[in-house]
């Protein structure tokens, strides 16, 4: 049986998974009417005033961050009134891990499938996809970061 100490902890830990979970949907819903009504350098610039210096965690700590937000965002994208656009779930990822000291690089992918345009966004750390399946993204020609800076300017 477990003592009142375990239960009274595993309480606790479910309480911030779930205080978590709903910031990060607050977020993402804030992120995707900016968006909307601004521009990407706009609300990556909007989020940089938020961002703080962090030194980068040891490697053990970072899986689990990496895995504790990629279980949070594929819990909304089962959710379809709680899932955000690809590109809002990126960037708001992108911001929570680099509050965390963990870098990471935005993707954006074009593909064009039976006369129909198609545009995705996707993060990537060191080359190893955090937020998507392999499979969605197969299809996608990922735009050079150096070129999609001067076509959007972001910088």
């Amino acid at each position: 049986m477990y003592s009142d100490h375990d239960l009274k902890n595993l309480n606790r830990s479910l309480r911030a998974y779930e205080r978590l979970f709903f910031q990060t949907r607050l977020l993402t819903t804030l992120i995707e009417t900016n968006l909307r009504f601004t521009s990407l350098k706009t609300t990556e610039k909007l989020l940089s005033f938020f961002s703080k210096i962090v030194p980068p965690p040891d490697y053990n700590t970072t899986v689990v961050i990496l895995d504790k937000y990629a279980t949070i965002f594929n819990q909304m994208n089962q959710l379809t009134f709680l899932k955000g656009r690809c590109l809002s779930q990126s960037l708001v990822m992108r911001f929570l891990l680099s509050r965390k000291g963990i870098s990471s690089e935005l993707k954006i992918g074009v593909s064009q499938s039976k006369g129909r345009f198609d545009a995705h966004a996707w993060l990537e750390k060191e080359g190893v996809l955090l937020n998507d399946h392999p499979s969605v993204i197969a299809n996608y020609f990922v735009l050079p970061e150096g070129k999609l800076n001067s076509v959007l300017k972001f910088k």
